[in-house]
């Protein structure tokens, strides 16, 4: 849970709209980014993701069972509705291309999962993942830069 503090996750909300929304829950701040749909930036990143997947499955083979000293994230769309939110969740386990994981991300908008809930996640829905070793992260998370610069124009 300390690396959940110290973390600044960003939720992407795929709408039309330019502007985002900020929260803070138990000490940690929640910021949207409102993306178009087709942000060509946003999909060009989910690739690189996806084409590094072999690193992050290699890291998770070699030390997904050391949670003393390293944390998997990955990120992917929720859906509700017609709402979208893309979240991040922590990996526990991978088999048959699909991620067993804890959901650790705050929705804005989806009332239909919450903070701790059990999920699966296909590997081709991952739109970003990372890897942290004692808190620091050395692998992944392409997109934090873009959308950190796009919540600065918020």
């Amino acid at each position: 849970m300390l690396m959940r503090k110290m973390l600044f996750l960003l939720l992407v909300v795929i709408s039309a709209r330019s502007f985002g929304q900020i929260k803070i829950e138990k000490n940690v701040k929640y910021q949207s980014v409102n993306l178009k749909k087709d942000d060509k930036e946003f999909l060009r990143l989910k690739d690189t993701a996806q084409k590094h997947m072999p690193e992050f499955l290699d890291l998770l083979k070699k030390h997904g069972a050391d949670y003393d000293n390293y944390r998997f994230v990955v990120k992917s769309d929720f859906v509700e509705d017609t709402d979208h939110e893309h979240m991040w969740s922590q990996i526990v386990g991978y088999s048959n291309d699909t991620f067993k994981a804890v959901f650790i991300d705050s929705p804005f908008k989806l009332k239909n999962i919450k903070n701790g809930d059990k999920i699966a996640i296909k590997k081709t829905s991952i739109e970003d993942w990372a890897v942290f070793r004692n808190n620091e992260r050395i692998a992944g998370d392409f997109s934090e830069k873009y959308l950190n610069s796009k919540s600065n124009n918020n």
